[in-house]
């Protein structure tokens, strides 16, 4: 590895010269296809430092207005009366209104634009504009975590309402109320942004931003090296180069983002719990952590051991792979001349696919089909580039999932049956699981709330539909030039590390 890192050290040290003095370059993983907050996938940077939502959060993960000045909320919590700011104006000059507001919600719950995000807003049954600065939201059933969800970004309705949003060129070229604007965007390479002078949140201290797509945080680390990158997250192993280099600080944060591997119940082999329970068994987690991970991070039984919604107990599996045999035989798996389970003349055998792209999903899959070899269970694997092939139809994926914001925004779109076509990838479907994960999202209790996250996360792990394996910590490495950085819990992907990247500054 520090050959590797020495010789394209060397090679982007001559393809790269020195940042900007106006400019703060940010290496990002991800890039989606569509800068729009209506198809988010909690992956890219750019949608937060181009659009506004109603709600942001703070370092604390706590809610604060945003376009919105202030709020009410029914006893009940179905009517939520927002009083908008006045002083807000969109990119092109226009002024920001309530109008904008509810052309985003309607659009967000229509059908035909089938948004990832429609699960949020779903229980909306009206919406009341009563002047420009005054909007009134009436929900069909209570929804605690509305508040958290109105963090999307609000879109011009101006510039959008007679657009068909799929494919319109907005998408390409966004104009939101965000602290930084649309300037260029080379895809696979970088999107340039420069300050909103007109920023309702204060005065944006770098003049231009730089997201320069980098899918390998190895080769991140790399570029900050030669000076072509200011901050960026680095890969485990390069961490400790950086803690001794003076010119460069390293922050340590922690996140909700955990990898497992998700099953795909279209496969038959994985509709047999006793399977899925001797995986789970297969796997040292705690050896994930310390040697793929560089112990920065934690071992994963559930989706929610980093919220507040984290039970006090629950299952620890052991890693046992005499047990998991055990659990194979007693279910009435028999190996074979080869040493591999199989029943009624089937070999124990599937397929593991991960993104190429990522370093890390490659090295757990093949640690997984060598440990699951060690047990009995045969696999093959297959690194693809990110969106060349269907999560929902492969065999097992190497997915991540995770987001510091209020449980329901992670748990209800991605294990609930309803949302099979939406990010229930692995067609998972379990009836106490749905039960549970309905009663949280509809209470407003919090303490009633977390204990039917507890029932869910029961129900979860007695019918897991991942194999859950770890939570990361994430390196943000940043030149010392660099001030204004603050922490907050992140998440997938590390999204969330620029939450405040308006208040950045580049000193000399």
């Amino acid at each position: 590895m520090l050959k590797k890192f020495a010789f394209l050290s060397l090679f982007l040290g001559l393809c790269f010269g020195a940042t900007p003095k106006d400019t703060i370059v940010i290496a990002v993983e991800n890039q989606i296809e569509r800068i729009n907050p209506l198809f988010s996938e909690d992956h890219d940077a750019s949608i937060g430092l181009i659009f506004s939502g109603l709600t942001r959060f703070d370092e604390n993960m706590k809610i604060q207005p945003d376009l919105a000045k202030s709020w009410n909320i029914s006893k009940d919590g179905l009517i939520y009366s927002f009083e908008l700011r006045d002083d807000v104006f969109w990119h092109d000059g226009a002024k920001f209104g309530a109008k904008d507001v509810e052309f985003t919600l309607k659009a967000a719950n229509d059908d035909k634009l089938n948004s990832p995000i429609k699960a949020n807003f779903e229980m909306i049954k009206d919406i009341k504009v009563l002047d420009d600065t005054h909007i009134i939201i009436t929900l069909a059933k209570p929804f605690p975590p509305f508040l958290d969800a109105l963090s999307v970004g609000i879109l011009p309705a101006h510039l959008l309402q007679n657009e068909n949003l799929n494919i319109t060129k907005f998408n390409q070229k966004p104009i939101g109320t965000g602290a930084f604007k649309f300037k260029s965007w080379k895809k696979g390479q970088y999107l340039t942004l420069e300050a909103n002078a007109n920023y309702h949140l204060g005065k944006v201290q770098s003049p231009k931003l730089i997201l320069k797509h980098i899918s390998d945080p190895n080769i991140s680390a790399v570029e900050l090296k030669n000076n072509s990158v200011d901050v960026a997250l680095v890969g485990f192993e390069m961490v400790q180069s950086f803690k001794n280099d003076p010119k460069f600080s390293v922050l340590i944060e922690k996140s909700a983002d955990y990898r497992a591997l998700m099953y795909n119940f279209n496969n038959p082999i994985f509709k047999d719990k006793a399977v899925r329970n001797a995986l789970d068994c297969a796997v040292d987690r705690q050896m994930i952590v310390q040697k793929l991970l560089h112990s920065l991070g934690s071992a994963a039984y559930h989706p929610l051991q980093n919220s507040w919604a984290n039970p006090k107990n629950y299952t620890k599996t052991n890693y046992d792979p005499k047990k998991a045999e055990q659990i194979l035989i007693q279910a009435g798996w028999q190996k074979n001349a080869k040493g591999v389970f199989e029943k009624n003349g089937d070999e124990l055998k599937f397929d593991m696919f991960a993104m190429s792209n990522d370093p890390l999903r490659v090295a757990l899959v093949k640690l997984l089909s060598s440990e699951f070899a060690k047990i009995g269970v045969k696999t093959q694997i297959y690194a693809k580039p990110a969106g060349s092939f269907d999560y929902s139809k492969v065999d097992s994926f190497l997915v991540g999932w995770g987001s510091p914001y209020d449980p329901d925004l992670h748990t209800y779109r991605v294990f609930e049956s309803s949302q099979d076509k939406v990010w229930n990838f692995g067609h998972y479907s379990n009836k106490k699981v749905d039960e549970a994960l309905q009663k949280a999202r509809n209470t407003l209790d919090e303490k009633q709330r977390k204990a039917h996250y507890a029932e869910f996360i029961n129900a979860l792990q007695d019918d897991t539909p991942f194999l859950f394996l770890a939570y990361l910590d994430f390196a943000l490495v940043y030149n010392k030039t660099i001030k204004g950085i603050k922490p907050q819990i992140l998440g997938h992907h590390g999204v969330g590390f620029s939450w405040n990247a308006w208040q950045w500054s580049k000193v000399d």
